[in-house]
């Protein structure tokens, strides 16, 4: 079994605009399941209850009857709902993590660039200031010469 070999990224380009989108849609990801499917679970959750002026009149009841199996349908009902939530509040939290992790990475992206641009500017300034390299042929003129 052999290890895995790490990716091949002599040519990645990245680019900000592509992040700050991917941040975006990731967002809008986040929107629909707070909005959108939170919603319809509580929509569930209330469906659940039952028409509350019709109480059960017999003891223990549930929506799916008094029996031992009806009782034991409706209580995997209820654990497959709070489940059900707790995943959508665990997925809204890691969407929210990647919008940001999204972000910040484009965030250093644009300060290496501004930072590269910079240190160009600088390299250009250092160039155009320097002397020029001597024109004859006579050694005597380069400044380290033994």
């Amino acid at each position: 079994m052999g290890g895995i070999q790490p990716p091949d990224t002599g040519d990645l380009q990245v680019s900000v605009e592509d992040l700050d989108a991917a941040a975006d849609y990731v967002e809008r990801l986040k929107q629909y399941v707070d909005d959108t499917i939170s919603y319809e679970m509580e929509r569930i959750k209330e469906r659940m209850k039952g028409d509350s002026s019709n109480a059960q009149t017999v003891p223990n009841g549930t929506p799916f009857g008094a029996y031992e199996d009806a009782r034991m349908q409706w209580q995997a009902l209820t654990r497959s709902t709070a489940n059900m939530e707790a995943h959508l509040k665990s997925l809204s939290g890691r969407l929210a993590a990647l919008k940001q992790g999204t972000e910040d990475i484009a965030q250093a992206f644009r300060d290496a660039e501004a930072r590269n641009a910079a240190n160009g500017k600088q390299i250009e300034r250092l160039l155009e200031s320097a002397a020029p390299p001597p024109t004859t042929g006579d050694p005597s003129t380069y400044p380290y010469t033994a």
